[in-house]
This record gives C-alpha cells, structure tokens and sequence, in this order.
C-alpha cells in the first residue's frame, strides 16, 4: 500500500491504453485476493489498531504528506487494503462511529424545513381560495332559485343588489388571497431553487452530483499545493458495443444503476464517486497517481466483466472504458474535467479499457 502514496518503480508496468475488449484479463498483474490471516484489534496485538494508527502515521511521514485529518482520514482507510476481512470491518466501525451531520448540512435541513413550512401555507392559502369557490358557486345558485321564484320587479332588484354587494365582498376577499397565494409560491419557489444549488447528490443514482464532483476537485487542487502529493479523477462509462445492445431508457438506467453499485463496492469513502450526467460517472481518488488509478480502474473492469444482466431472454455482458487525469499542483479544475472526459471518449472510440490523459 505504501506504493499507492510513494514511488511506483517496483510495480508491474501497465500499457499506456489498459486492455483491450475481451483480452485474457488473467494478465492485469494485479495483487492476489487471498487475504492474509485474519488479526484482532485487541491492544496487545502486535497489529492492533493503535499499532495501525502509528503505522498511518509513518505512511504519511514518509511520503512527505501533512498529517491534517483529512489527509490522516484517506491514508487509514486506503492502507485497510493490505488488511484481512476481519481487521477491515472492525476498523469501519470506528470510521461509521465518527460519520455525524456537518454544520452544513444542519443550515440545509434548516432551509428544508422553512421551505416545507412556506409550501404548507401556499396549500392552505389554496385551499381558502377552493373554499371561496364554493361559497360563490352556493351564491349563484341560491340567487338564482330566488330569481326563479319571483315574478315581482322590485323583489328581482332586490335579489340582484344583494348578489353584487356579496359578489364585491367575495371578490375582494379572493383577490388578496390570490396574491398572498402568488407571494407565497414565489417564496416557496425561490427556497427550492436554492436548495437545489445545494444538494450534493444524484437521487437517480445514489451518489455525489455533478456540482459536488466539481467543487472537490477543485478543493483538491488547493490542497495538493499545501500537501505536494498527486491524486487522480477517472470518468467511467459503459462501452459502445454494450450500448447498442442497451436501447431503452429503462434498460441503460437498469445498466447504470449496476455499474453505480459495483463502483460503491470497490471504492473507500474518501474516494469521491459521483454521476457526471450523459451515463458518466467520476470518481475521485486522493492520495492516488496516475498509477494507482490504473490499477483502480483494473479492478473496476475484472468486477464489471463478471456481471451479467438478462434483458427478456437475452444474457448481457457488461463492459466499460475509463478515462484517467493525474491532479497535480497547479493544474485548472476546469482542464481537469474536461481531459478526463477526452480521455473518456478516446477509450470508448478505440474500444479499450482505459485511456490516460498525457500518455501515448
């Protein structure tokens, strides 16, 4: 795992443009899956979770990274990897233990709720104004039948006297009820759209939305120039040949909403996976080079080519192609995003794997 942060010099080279569609995936060159023995996290193991804590540390020394809590938080959960089934579900309850809701998040409920209220007045001020439609409507007729039943003018003039003073009443009534139901919506209508600038996340998918994508990427700029250490974004989506396989609309989204719950599987929560909108999705990954997103992306595939769907009668394969950016210091968010989705395409238009953004 420490590879994953430092030098690479060691491991297995990889081609430029990852693998080809229906290669013999048994030459990825990837870490076997065997787990090692299962360990304890009782504090008299040699590897227990204090001695892991110190190990993070020296992880993070030596690579020459700032031991800030969000730095200290990727490098324990990346280096779990190296750890057996067992040491990993235990030490993901001291991750879940410490996952409470951000000041953030408490102002967005806040705005959630003052925008529920402001909808609850909207619908009883339309129902008042419902209300007024049946009173006029039970005026129209009780006049009416009056009118009817008489035959005498003055008694006539009298009825339709009556019904202008308390249609001018109604009107009046209904007017201003109208326009604090028109104040209101407006109100309510504004809230919603602010808090839709807001929402981080894609409701299709159950994921990170693309402005949130956006916003930690370019948080990770500023940050790799404080902590001089490299990450990578790689866009995801599936290939052409499965495309034209996949018609419908509810068949792709069946499609996606598998390859967003294979992606949730293999990712560790600092990672950032989120829907990049047009079938793409991207995935953050601090702490890890070009290198570590290689291999990431290796893993992703050997996990997707297992996966079959049946569509009526007929079994599909899934397949995918990757387009990869290494972040470093400096570098435009803007050039990030857009080079991680040319190098997206140019997987896709050559039926390979994955494409790194840089290499030949």
């Amino acid at each position: 795992m420490k590879d994953d942060f430092g030098s690479f010099a060691n491991l297995q080279s990889f081609e430029t443009h990852g693998i080809k569609e229906n290669a013999d995936y048994s030459s990825f060159g990837m870490e076997s899956d065997i787990a090692p023995q299962p360990t304890t996290l009782s504090s008299g193991d040699s590897d227990s979770l204090e001695a892991y804590g110190m190990s993070v540390i020296k992880s993070m020394v030596a690579n020459g990274v700032s031991p800030t809590p969000y730095n200290y938080k990727i490098y324990f959960e990346k280096m779990l990897e190296d750890k057996s089934q067992d040491f990993r579900d235990n030490a993901a309850q001291f991750i879940d233990m410490e996952t409470i809701p951000t000041e953030k998040q408490i102002i967005l409920e806040g705005r959630i709720l003052k925008t529920q209220n402001l909808m609850v007045n909207t619908l009883k001020l339309m129902g008042a104004v419902y209300e007024n439609m049946n009173l006029l409507q039970k005026l129209l007729e009780k006049h009416k039948k009056e009118a009817t039943d008489t035959n005498n003018p003055n008694a006539l003039q009298n009825i339709m006297t009556v019904l202008s003073k308390e249609l001018e009443k109604l009107d009046e009534v209904t007017r201003k009820q109208l326009q604090e139901v028109n104040t209101s919506y407006n109100r309510s209508l504004r809230e919603v759209e602010s808090i839709s600038s807001d929402i981080i996340s894609d409701a299709k998918y159950g994921v990170y939305n693309k402005s949130y994508l956006d916003s930690r990427v370019a948080a990770e700029v500023q940050a790799i120039a404080l902590g001089n250490y490299k990450s990578s974004l790689l866009m995801v989506k599936i290939t052409k040949s499965l495309e034209k396989k996949i018609t419908t609309e509810k068949n792709v989204l069946l499609v996606n909403k598998t390859i967003a719950k294979i992606l949730q599987k293999i990712s560790n929560k600092s990672d950032i996976l989120a829907y990049y909108g047009t079938g793409i999705f991207g995935i953050l990954l601090s702490h890890n080079d070009k290198e570590s997103a290689k291999r990431y992306a290796n893993r992703l595939l050997e996990k997707v080519i297992t996966t079959n769907m049946y569509f009526g009668d007929e079994e599909i394969s899934l397949s995918i192609c990757s387009g990869i950016v290494e972040i470093n210091s400096g570098d435009d968010p803007k050039d990030i995003m857009k080079n991680a989705v040319e190098s997206l395409k140019k997987a896709a238009n050559h039926n390979i794997s994955f494409v790194v953004f840089g290499e030949k």
